[in-house]
């Protein structure tokens, strides 16, 4: 079984995720066919219950969403919508479970159904849950709708738990417009110009017992979730390369070593990343990035014990590629987040 899939892998089932979309649209007064001109999906296929489409189609549907629902509240309306939504087994297993972190670690597993556009990362310490968001199977320009959409999602799953709001934390990779739609729909707890993105809940909150807990029901779900999804690839193309390239760190790793592990050829593999429009580099970069957050942030490590874990001659050296992936210093980042 191949490990992966790719942005033209029919593996999204058109009455899952895109449902939601395509809802979204109706809902507001727009034609199906216009949502889903240009993604070589027809209505009837769509409504028939047995579609497959790929990534692409689904990134085409999105942009065709955005173009023709600009609002400012289109993301967090589709993320409202998307759960439980008709996801079979998963939507149980998510929606039933027995508290947060269960149902956020089904959603990492089963992310191919639940979320196959971005991949959900779960962090687990002492005090905080954290769930980081990921590009998946393609780099898009797309993806803050996707992030807004998303984070939305896991909000209203949350309050679904527990009959509530929770007091998350948001981080978001650049500065945000349109305030008052993430104070509407997330609270006052958002934090732009993190360079990452990423939700954060209290541990003991996300481990507090849910209202809506029916165990039994949930573990039949996941049981059922583990038949249906077993012989699928469970993560996207591009996530799957930059999980090769967090767990070999700090050990060394090439564009040839990772090329060997997946035993192709470097040349298949840089075509490979060039048709997810990324480059090794790139993804070495957000990944190396994105562990240099984490440690300056939460772990707190020192500037030396950083740049040494990633391979840099010295902290000098490990400035200045943070500044030019971020465009500050590690120095503005020694905040706990």
């Amino acid at each position: 079984m191949t490990l992966w899939y790719e942005n033209d892998s029919p593996i999204i089932a058109a009455h899952e995720f895109p449902a939601a979309l395509i809802d979204l649209g109706c809902s507001r007064g727009l034609e199906p066919d216009k949502l889903l001109r240009g993604t070589g999906i027809f209505m009837e296929d769509f409504l028939s219950g047995c579609l497959n489409i790929k990534p692409s189609q689904c990134y085409a549907l999105i942009r065709n969403l955005r173009q023709q629902l600009p609002g400012a509240d289109t993301p967090f309306l589709a993320g409202h919508r998307l759960y439980p939504g008709n996801f079979g087994p998963a939507s149980t297993a998510l929606t039933l479970a027995p508290n947060l972190l269960e149902a956020l670690q089904t959603l990492e597993t089963y992310h191919r159904c639940l979320s196959p556009l971005l991949h959900p990362r779960l962090s687990v310490d002492s005090e905080f849950v954290y769930l980081y968001w990921h590009d998946c199977c393609d780099v898009s320009d797309g993806n803050s709708f996707l992030t807004d959409m998303m984070m939305t999602a896991v909000t209203s799953v949350g309050r679904l738990l527990h009959q509530r709001p929770l007091p998350w934390d948001y981080f978001l990779h650049g500065d945000i417009r349109n305030h008052e739609q993430y104070s509407v729909n997330w609270g006052s707890r958002v934090r732009p110009q993190q360079h990452i993105s990423a939700m954060r809940l209290p541990r003991d909150i996300a481990t507090a017992p849910s209202i809506s807990n029916s165990a039994s029901a949930a573990i039949i779900a996941k049981r059922q979730c583990q038949t249906q999804y077993q012989a699928i690839p469970s993560t996207g193309f591009v996530a799957h390369i930059d999980g090769l390239i967090r767990a070999s760190i700090p050990g060394h790793i090439s564009l040839e070593s990772v090329a060997d592990s997946l035993n192709m050829s470097t040349a298949t593999f840089k075509r490979k990343l060039q048709k997810h429009h990324t480059h090794f580099q790139q993804r070495y970069d957000t990944v190396r990035k994105e562990l240099a957050i984490e440690w300056l942030t939460r772990q707190q490590l020192d500037i030396e014990e950083i740049a040494a874990r990633l391979h840099f001659h010295d902290s000098r050296n490990l400035r200045r590629a943070f500044k030019r992936w971020t465009g500050v210093l590690p120095s503005a980042l020694c905040l706990p987040i």
